[in-house]
């Protein structure tokens, strides 16, 4: 490159904000500012999730050598509408920064929020002659109309036109696997020289330096009598754990005594998880049990303890969507259980790596079935383990993702004068 990139990263959320997006652009962007790039990210106060003690940030911040421009929010949780007034107020604030702000080399984005923050930001970046990348970590609004959030047929098409133009205006579209791939190129098939599969590394632990090891929230559920499978992230309705609560809790068969699901996080579900929970019989009840949310330290702290993680998805979500809590589970040598399609690009990648196995999707007593066989597998955990760090190094590590990265930014930018 003749000279450092201009580069603005666009997410609505940042360190210190707690989504998984928000630590990963923070490795990126540093990575980038350590490599001599002039990077800036704009986003929004910490607001993702309600009732979290983090303090209001400054608005205007330096961090691991990026400038950081934080745009006032309220959470999207709230008053009726909210979370679409968020998403309109965001993208539109976006825009207007991007058009009216200091000129950049290249600009990107990711997809919170949905479609329309992509579709203001490329207009912007193209009447300014910024390269633009679109960095989808969900495709949308496919994804939304199986949880029913873009549901309406007109809604829909428009949302999916939006999204279609944002990936024609973009010198790059990054995707995290073949599945999500095929979706984009479903749409329109001629931009597949730009459709990159990229996946996230694991997530960083900020917090590790800065503190004492934090006490680990499973370690009292764990021991060498039960099959430990632990859920770390979001208990939302994508996951499909009614199903996985359901396989352990509804059959009083002794032998599912052996299993415990350990279901650590917050999250729409989660409610209906602990009512079902306690519909159960008190002698069943520790079969499956619901943790704190914790903090990222805390979350590996309770992957070290568990026997297997689990990554479990509703039906055809897997196709527009890859879990990043993959990653994770694999950097700590945790064997992983994938309940998605056995034809997904996830269920052919663990069973490629030889990491753990598959559950079958939306089947409570398939499922059941399948938790007691790997009941019966525990001798084969260790050998699960070692092949689990071999393929994260391999496939997730920062050493091997973030030089992709670079030769996506390399390739993005040919030929633009700066």
């Amino acid at each position: 490159m003749s000279r450092p990139l201009r580069i603005l990263a666009v997410h609505r959320y940042f360190w210190p904000d707690t989504p998984p997006y928000a630590a990963m652009l923070r490795v990126l962007a540093g990575h980038w500012a350590e490599a001599g790039h002039r990077v800036e990210v704009l986003t929004s106060q910490p607001s993702y999730k309600v009732g979290t003690d983090l303090t209001k940030m400054p608005a205007r911040d330096h961090l691991d050598g990026v400038a950081v421009r934080r745009l006032s929010m309220r959470p999207d949780a709230g008053p009726r509408g909210r979370k679409a007034r968020n998403m309109v107020r965001f993208s539109a604030l976006v825009f207007l920064r991007v058009l009216f702000g200091a000129r950049r080399d290249l600009v990107m984005c990711s997809t919170a929020p949905q479609v329309m923050l992509a579709w203001a930001t490329s207009w912007a970046a193209r009447i300014r002659g910024a390269r633009f990348v679109y960095h989808v970590m969900d495709v949308h609004p496919e994804i939304g109309r199986l949880s029913g959030e873009f549901a309406n047929p007109l809604v829909f098409r428009v949302l999916r036109a939006m999204d279609r133009a944002s990936c024609r205006r973009a010198a790059a579209v990054i995707v995290l696997s073949e599945d999500m791939r095929a979706a984009v190129l479903t749409r329109e098939p001629g931009l597949a020289a730009k459709v990159h599969v990229l996946n996230n590394f694991d997530l960083p632990d900020f917090e590790a330096t800065a503190s004492p090891p934090p006490a680990d929230p499973a370690a009292a559920e764990a021991g060498e009598d039960r099959l430990n499978i632990l859920f770390a992230g979001n208990l939302g309705r994508f996951q499909g754990l009614e199903e996985l609560a359901e396989a352990l809790l509804g059959d009083p068969d002794p032998r599912l005594d052996a299993i415990r699901l350990l279901l650590m996080g917050e999250g729409a579900a989660r409610a209906g998880l602990q009512q079902r929970i306690e519909r159960a019989e008190e002698a069943v009840r520790g079969r499956v049990r619901l943790l704190p949310h914790g903090s990222a330290a805390q979350a590996r702290a309770a992957m070290r303890s568990a026997d297997l993680g689990l990554v479990s998805l509703a039906p055809e979500v897997v196709r527009y969507a890859y879990p990043s809590k993959t990653a994770t589970y694999l950097s700590e040598g945790l064997p992983v259980l994938v309940s998605v399609e056995p034809d997904s690009a996830l269920a052919r990648d663990v069973a490629g790596w030889d990491v753990g196995g598959a559950l079958p999707c939306g089947d409570v007593p398939a499922l059941r079935r399948a938790l007691l066989e790997w009941a019966t597998r525990r001798d084969h955990l260790a050998d699960l383990r070692d092949n689990a760090r071999v393929a994260w190094e391999r496939e997730f590590s920062t050493g091997h993702l973030l030089p992709r990265w670079d030769q996506v930014l390399l390739e993005a930018t040919e030929g633009l004068e700066r």
